[in-house]
């Protein structure tokens, strides 16, 4: 094997964040070889699965100067007798548009639908500062050289953090909208401070989505957007939902359901029939003169809208305000 007297590595893609030299194995040095290190990269070398020195970006010479541990073990004149190590690259920039997301859906306990899946995913940005700590963790204890593989394991430590995070601060996803810059924040502080054991900084992390399967999310949109709905619409969203309830259960129950849901559409369809017809006849019928036959008007007016209010088919508000315009006649 030819002995290599120039180390050095180039990496057009820009996306390499460790590789080792040579690939397979060791190489043959000796003292006086030259080691170049390029912008935002660091070389250590390894002998024998120990580390022998780190060197920042430069043209560097091999010697005992720098790798005073090769002076014991080659014991040798001149330093011309060559050793075999083995060197890896270490990008230190800071690589941004990885992304993160759930491969499979993730369960979580609803408080209000059960048990359901979620999916999630977004992006992170990654940064080694400790080279030696994140070769010795990362590198040495799992044997990962290649990006891909780091990234991934990166990936399954984010996911496992947010569903961590999704069963503190999360009942029911009906409340994620509120909860979810704090779900999000808390996930990226607690990847943030677990990767630093690994020489890794997490310098950001972002959660674009976290969203249920279709059906569960047609069905939020559905509640969500009845109270944007007129009085007939609502009804008529209550008389469906109750009559499927009824096709599902052909019981006793199911007519129950059906009764809830017609009464609440009848209910605040009689409120607003109410309403408009009051106001209706105040406005086309004239002011009458002062006599006994209007006081009688009034006082009927008068227990028609108590009727009403008592029965809940006008809101308080409603009430006082047809009654001190009843008053003022």
């Amino acid at each position: 094997m030819a002995i290599l007297e120039v180390l050095e590595f180039f990496d057009p893609s820009g996306e390499i964040i460790v590789i080792k030299r040579p690939e397979i194995g060791s190489g043959e040095f000796k003292l006086g070889s030259q080691l170049v290190v390029q912008e935002s990269q660091l070389a250590v070398f390894y002998k024998d699965g120990r580390a022998l020195d780190m060197f920042e970006a430069g043209r560097h010479t091999l010697s005992t100067m720098n790798l005073p541990f090769l002076g014991k073990i080659i014991g040798a004149p001149f330093g011309k007798s060559p050793f075999r190590c083995y060197v890896y690259f270490v990008s230190t920039k800071t690589f941004t548009g990885l992304g993160w997301g759930t491969g499979t859906p993730v369960n979580f306990r609803d408080s209000e639908l059960r048990m359901i899946q979620l999916r999630a995913h977004g992006a992170f940005s990654i940064r080694i500062i400790q080279p030696r700590t994140f070769l010795q963790t990362i590198m040495g204890t799992m044997g990962k050289e290649s990006t891909y593989q780091i990234e991934e394991y990166i990936r399954a430590f984010i996911i496992s953090k947010l569903n961590v995070n999704l069963a503190k601060h999360l009942d029911t996803i009906f409340d994620l909208p509120l909860h979810y810059d704090t779900i999000a924040l808390k996930t990226k502080q607690d990847v943030r401070d677990d990767l630093l054991q690994y020489g890794i900084e997490l310098v950001d992390l972002i959660v674009e989505a976290i969203t249920p399967p279709p059906e569960v999310q047609e069905r939020i949109d559905q509640a969500s957007g009845i109270a944007a709905q007129d009085t007939d619409k609502y009804k008529d969203i209550g008389t469906i939902d109750a009559m499927k309830d009824a096709a599902k259960n052909p019981s006793g129950s199911a007519g129950e359901g059906i009764g809830a849901g017609l009464g609440l559409g009848m209910g605040m369809s009689m409120a607003q029939n109410f309403m408009a017809g009051m106001s209706k006849d105040n406005a086309q019928q004239p002011t009458p003169p002062p006599n006994q036959e209007e006081k009688v008007d009034v006082t009927a007016e008068l227990i028609k809208a108590k009727e009403w209010f008592d029965n809940g088919l006008i809101t308080e508000e409603e009430y006082k305000q047809k009654r001190k315009e009843l008053l003022k006649l």
